[in-house]
């Protein structure tokens, strides 16, 4: 799963550049990419001229939209390097009419852990079938974080950090939100994290539900009931 996940957090980071360097953005507001619930893909915002950038994590395809529908020309990034990629992103921007000269692939965050370099090659197939889980558990998350958010009368809009590809949104003075994994936790898992510290020590002021956890056949319901709680914050 770890390798899957650096796959798709590297590939995302295409998604990043061309977000800072078109995407209009408040001053001081931190960069963000965006879900697409009609068709399951991470997205950038607009670039100018209603164009966007999207990306279906279970086979790491992307392609440009206009006015929200998706381009005839996709890149599946199967044994492509990212030098590769990059070329077939200015190329898509010029018959696009957006200026190739305000892309940079400079981002506000260290990437030198993710894939990069000439001598690299991206290959999905090899994870296929832990990319296709990846996806679930993703739509999964962004869903019931929405539903969460709605109800706790909080903003509903999700914020997808292209650091890591991590979902969180506020709800009812909580920041809920999911991860594909970390350095403390391999796995991908779901939070809750509320204000103020730890009750005892060694108890984090988050809880953690993690994707092993989840009931085979209602994972959805496990999720939601998990957000809709004042679960207990997990031990370590």
């Amino acid at each position: 799963m770890a390798e899957a996940r650096q796959q798709l957090v590297s590939v995302a980071q295409w998604l990043a550049r061309v977000e800072r360097s078109f995407a209009a953005r408040a001053p001081g507001r931190e960069l963000s990419l965006r879900w697409r619930g009609d068709r399951n893909v991470i997205a950038t915002h607009d670039l100018g001229d209603d164009v966007g950038l999207e990306l279906r994590i279970d086979g790491l395809v992307m392609q440009f939209t206009e006015a929200g529908r998706p381009s005839d020309h996709e890149i599946d990034v199967e044994e492509r390097s990212p030098a590769h990629v990059e070329a077939w992103i200015l190329i898509e921007l010029l018959h696009r009419g957006l200026d190739r000269d305000r892309f940079s692939k400079d981002l506000p965050y260290d990437t030198s852990a993710l894939l990069s370099g000439d001598g690299v090659e991206f290959s999905p197939c090899e994870y296929e079938a832990e990319l296709r889980a990846l996806a679930e558990l993703f739509q999964a998350a962004v869903s019931a974080i929405g539903r969460a958010a709605s109800d706790a009368g909080g903003e509903p809009a999700l914020r997808i950090s292209p650091r890591d590809l991590g979902v969180e949104a506020v709800a009812g003075g909580r920041t809920i939100g999911f991860s594909l994994g970390d350095a403390a936790i391999a796995e991908p898992f779901f939070y809750a994290r509320g204000e103020g510290a730890a009750r005892e020590p060694g108890e984090s002021p988050t809880a953690i539900l993690l994707a092993s956890q989840l009931p085979p056949g209602d994972c959805v319901g496990a999720i939601d009931a998990f957000y809709a709680s004042n679960a207990a914050p997990t031990r370590h």
